[in-house]
């Protein structure tokens, strides 16, 4: 079964490669397609749509009869409130247009992520044809706050999505299945924030769903990697919230390309340009840290360091030493304080991908005319270097 996730353009190409780090390690029938960032726009205008209270904004009045989703929610928006929306005719157009250009089957699936919204304010829909979904990714911030990492609720329903597709065999037979009481189901009809959160902490399955899993008589591989990949959210989101209390940090994973991620937050990457990235090895490399006055004597580890992560064409290798060393004497040189740029930006980047609570166990820091390190102790990172991680972006 494969699953195409298109990318809107207004949704992050960092949001969008860390939900795919989420789902596409998982083995089983199910692949995620990462697609390429073409045609996802409709030739119409956007519309504009007035929210002019809170509990406008929230509450499903009338459940539409011929399609399901899960509603979103806010708490933080100020009313009246203005946002972008689209039809559900436009974001299953787009799916479509995709699907003629790349020529894939009716059996693949495409999953439309975007931070447009849509009539009527549903968070993820499904086309009558079964084979085309939507997920909106904006306002996830509003729902669970700062704590929580947007890629979670967002792959869990990529997830949840291709599960009611494989159980179901129509859009009525979704809807009748909904539950309209919460209990933490994947089914539930979640009305608010709430009810949301409880079903995301839960990942739970109850009774009659797993009845309704066994009815349908699909592959027992299917209900096992579901299991497994919304069992990973789970774990990783509980992680991350318990991870305030009890300061515990994640494993640091180092790839054999030098690609770096937090293992226990769901394989999230640090993107790091080639400069930043050499410059975090560096400090990584070294835990008793480096004074700022010393970083020349470390000319020749930067230089073979951004051999490896720099991209080049079609330069000789003559002419790669050359552009090599030219970067690196920029870097080091502290009249230019280049380095003082580059680790502002990598401590910043690190606190916007884990949060502040956790950001000082890998940020690169230090008192004043000391020594500058990275604090968190190395039995915590990983060295992959037999391994290569699947690229998820073409």
């Amino acid at each position: 079964m494969k699953i195409h996730l298109l990318r809107s353009p207004e949704l992050s190409k960092e949001t969008y490669s860390n939900v795919l780090n989420l789902l596409k390690p998982s083995i089983g029938p199910i692949e995620f397609f990462a697609c390429d960032d073409i045609l996802t726009e409709s030739n119409l205008e956007v519309e504009s749509r007035i929210w002019e209270s809170k509990e406008d904004f929230e509450k499903l009045k009338n459940i539409p009869q011929d399609s399901y989703s899960t509603i979103m929610s806010e708490d933080s928006i100020s009313f009246p409130y203005k946002e972008k929306v689209k039809t559900w005719a436009e974001l299953f157009s787009e799916c479509d247009n995709y699907r003629k250009l790349k020529k894939l089957p009716d059996e693949d699936l495409v999953v439309l992520l975007t931070d447009i919204g849509n009539h009527p304010n549903w968070f993820g829909g499904v086309s009558e044809s079964m084979n085309n979904y939507f997920v909106q990714t904006s306002n996830w911030g509003n729902i669970f706050g700062n704590s929580v990492d947007i890629r979670y609720p967002i792959a869990y329903e990529v997830i949840i999505w291709v599960m009611r597709n494989k159980i179901f065999k129509n859009r009525d037979a979704m809807l009748e299945a909904v539950h309209e009481t919460p209990i933490g189901c994947f089914m539930d009809l979640c009305i608010d924030k709430t009810q949301i959160i409880l079903k995301m902490r839960t990942a739970y399955v109850c009774i009659d769903c797993i009845r309704k899993i066994k009815d349908s008589d699909i592959h027992v591989l299917y209900p096992r990697q579901f299991f497994e990949i919304i069992d990973k959210i789970r774990n990783s989101l509980i992680f991350t919230l318990r991870s305030e209390i009890l300061n515990k940090p994640s494993k640091l994973e180092i790839t054999k390309h030098l690609d770096i991620f937090f293992t226990d937050l769901g394989n999230l990457e640090l993107k790091l340009n080639p400069k930043e990235k050499i410059v975090y090895l560096l400090f990584l490399n070294n835990p008793n840290g480096i004074y700022f006055s010393y970083v020349k004597d470390y000319e020749i580890e930067l230089i073979e360091l951004y051999k490896k992560v720099k991209e080049f064409e079609d330069e000789s290798e003559t002419e790669k030493e050359k552009l090599c060393v030219k970067a690196i004497n920029i870097l080091i040189n502290p009249e230019k304080k280049d380095l003082n740029i580059v680790i502002s930006r990598i401590n910043k980047k690190i606190k916007a991908a884990v949060g502040d609570s956790l950001s000082n166990y890998y940020c690169i820091d230090g008192e004043k005319g000391k020594k500058k390190k990275i604090i968190i102790d190395r039995e915590m990172v990983i060295r992959n270097d037999k391994k290569t991680r699947k690229k998820m972006l073409n």
